[in-house]
């Protein structure tokens, strides 16, 4: 039977075959998963921008992106509406602090000193608060430069009581109009608040004329 010595001839030859095929893949397979990893991590790093040697965590492009994310102090822009009226009553409230400072030294009557007293004292309040709503929104202005007007020759008590009124006047209404279509609505809250002391400023006035200033 010449057969049987090569069959089991065959059978040996092939398995030294088998087994080094198994090595060779053993050896090669490491090598190609080594090699995707770092195809991986590069094409994270394209992606992120990170450099190469840059522990992918520490990619300050991330960290500026999430940094910016949320920023607390950010302020929102207000509406050039809106900055004018501020600007403006700032600069009103701070010419009736000057002027009743000055009517509460010039006025010859208690009650128009009285009057005057409480300008200074209601407006510098309302001052205070209207600089920190615009700090708050970013609005600036300044109005260190304002001081006492010369309302004119002539009886100073009248005079000032006229002023009052005709300014209380126009700011009711610029105060009432930004209470209702003022687009920020902090500053829309704060004027709607501040309408019912202007109007009892006008008031004490109106009063304070009938009065002839006494």
């Amino acid at each position: 039977m010449p057969a049987q010595p090569v069959i089991i001839e065959d059978h040996l030859n092939k398995e030294p075959l088998m087994k080094s095929k198994l090595i060779s893949l053993s050896a090669i397979t490491p090598t190609v998963i080594a090699a995707s990893s770092i195809c991986f991590i590069g094409t994270i790093r394209a992606q992120t921008g990170a450099e190469p040697g840059m522990p992918l965590g520490s990619n300050p492009h991330l960290r500026s992106q999430s940094a910016g994310a949320a920023s607390p102090g950010a302020k929102v822009k207000m509406s050039q509406k809106d900055v004018n009226f501020i600007q403006k009553a700032a600069g009103g409230g701070a010419q009736e602090v000057e002027n009743g400072k000055m009517a509460e030294k010039q006025a010859k009557s208690a009650g128009v000193k009285s009057v005057a007293a409480r300008m200074v004292a209601d407006h510098t309040r309302t001052n205070k608060e209207l600089t920190a709503l615009a700090n708050r929104k970013g609005v600036t202005f300044n109005t260190s430069g304002v001081r006492a007007q010369n309302l004119g020759s002539g009886d100073f008590d009248q005079l000032y009581l006229k002023w009052l009124e005709a300014v209380h006047r126009t700011d009711i209404g610029d105060f009432e109009r930004a209470a209702k279509s003022s687009d920020d609505s902090e500053l829309k809250a704060w004027a709607s608040k501040t309408v019912p002391t202007l109007k009892q400023h006008l008031a004490m006035v109106q009063q304070a004329e009938k009065k002839g200033g006494r």
